[in-house]
């Protein structure tokens, strides 16, 4: 059956051949020998060319040669940084300060407040016996540390503008000088004043040879404070040096304070025994400054050094404080019963002027400082430097005493509340200036 069927197969694949032949029989030579013409098909079907044949030169065929063999570097590539990836800009990612302040600040300005003699003369400011043993001058000038931090970051990726906050602070301040009675070469010791209603000198004594014997304390104390925030743009920046603008905001904050305060106790033949007294004055005042700055910070380094200097200057508003207080507790003991007298008023301190007075004043606030320092890399440097600020208006409590009182109004003397207030002393807000200065120690690292 097989068979069969690939006979019936290859009949049925040959009959068109076979019926395009004439009488069904084959034809003789059907293409025509090659004389230049294109032959044809039966049915007039052109053909196309033959092909030209292709000589071969002399020698056999040129060898054709094979392409030297591609080695693979299996090593793998490094990435490949940009220009702005290797780059910094002239501010840094961001950056950060730490110092150690060591600062002297503007000494407490003071009046003559304690006089005394050694002949037992009242100590009269003036008078021919009587010397000066507190004032007039200044009180506490001594090295007061702190610290200050600053934070700063840039704000744009070429790192040219950025923003920074600053905030610093010196410990609190305290100084004192004392003047006992007892074993001083001054017999008489006295606090001065001038008599509101006569306008001549006297002065109330605390210690004298009749038995009164006393131990009077003059102590200030300070703390300074304050913070910034600052805009920083860069203005030039080459290989070696940088300027940048710095504009923003400041506060600075001074809290003082003046205290005069005396213990003694007086003897018989005093009128009701024994009195045991203290008597304390207080002056506090407070500077507020908030107002907005300018400056210019320029930087320079060759190799591992380098320098920085910095000015800025602040313009705004200073809120001014003062307050005034005393108090008197005086104890008397021996003829009769017990006696404990206390007021809200001391010898400097009287009704007319214990208040708190406020005003506010234009004030200016520059800032220099110049560093020197070494680089240790690429993100951090240790520096040395010197920092100058200044306050143009200022409350001090010293310029707050009024020594121009009346002698009915003092209550250790007269031993009651004061009555018809007199007008002196008066409350005030005397100005003055106030600055601060010293050495810097600190570390700056950018990223």
């Amino acid at each position: 059956m097989r068979t069969v069927a690939l006979a019936v197969a290859g009949l049925v694949w040959c009959a068109p051949v076979f019926a395009q032949l004439p009488n069904g029989k084959p034809v003789s030579n059907p293409i025509p020998a090659q004389t230049g013409e294109p032959g044809a098909l039966p049915g007039g079907t052109e053909i196309s060319r033959p092909l030209t044949p292709v000589e071969v030169p002399p020698g056999g065929p040129p060898p054709v040669e094979k392409p030297p063999p591609v080695v693979l570097d299996e090593t793998p590539a490094k990435p490949v940084k940009t220009e702005k990836s290797q780059r910094r800009g002239p501010l840094g990612p961001w950056w950060d300060t730490d110092d150690l302040l060591l600062w002297w600040s503007k000494s407490h300005p003071l009046p003559t407040l304690v006089t005394g003699t050694r002949t037992g003369a009242a100590p009269i400011l003036g008078g021919p016996d009587t010397q000066v043993l507190v004032g007039p001058g200044s009180l506490g000038n001594q090295v007061v540390a702190g610290g200050r931090f600053v934070r700063g970051w840039s704000l744009n990726p070429e790192q040219t503008v950025g923003m920074e906050f600053a905030y610093f602070f010196l410990g609190s301040r305290s100084a004192d000088v004392t003047v006992p009675s007892v074993g001083s070469r001054f017999t008489t010791i006295g606090l001065p004043f001038t008599d509101a209603a006569t306008g001549r000198p006297d002065a109330i004594t605390i210690a004298a040879p009749n038995g009164r014997q006393s131990y009077l304390t003059v102590g200030v104390t300070s703390r300074v404070q304050g913070f910034e925030a600052n805009f920083l743009a860069n203005l030039f920046a080459v290989e070696h040096a940088k300027l940048h603008f710095v504009g923003g905001y400041r506060y600075f904050q001074l809290n003082e304070g003046l205290r005069i305060e005396q213990t003694y106790i007086e003897a018989p033949p005093y009128r009701d025994g024994t009195m045991i007294a203290r008597v304390a004055d207080q002056f506090d005042t407070a500077n507020r400054f908030s107002g907005g700055q300018l400056g210019l910070q320029a930087d320079f380094d060759r190799g591992p050094l380098f320098v920085e200097m910095a000015g800025k200057v602040a313009f705004g508003q200073n809120t001014e404080v003062v307050r005034v207080g005393g108090e008197t507790h005086a104890v008397t003991v021996g003829n009769g019963p017990e006696r404990h007298r206390s007021f809200q008023y001391g010898v400097y301190a009287q009704p007319s002027n214990t208040a708190r007075v406020t005003n506010a004043a234009f004030a200016v606030v520059p800032e220099g400082t110049f560093k020197l320092g070494l680089k240790t890399g690429d993100r951090s440097r240790f520096y040395a430097a010197y920092n100058f600020m200044y306050l143009s208006d200022a409350v001090r409590p010293g310029d707050q005493v009024d020594r121009v009182l009346s002698a009915s109004q003092v209550p250790i003397l007269t031993g009651v509340r004061p009555g018809a207030w007199a007008d002196r002393p008066v409350a005030s807000a005397n100005r003055s200036d106030f600055w601060v200065h010293g050495v810097v120690i600190g570390w700056e690292g950018r990223y």
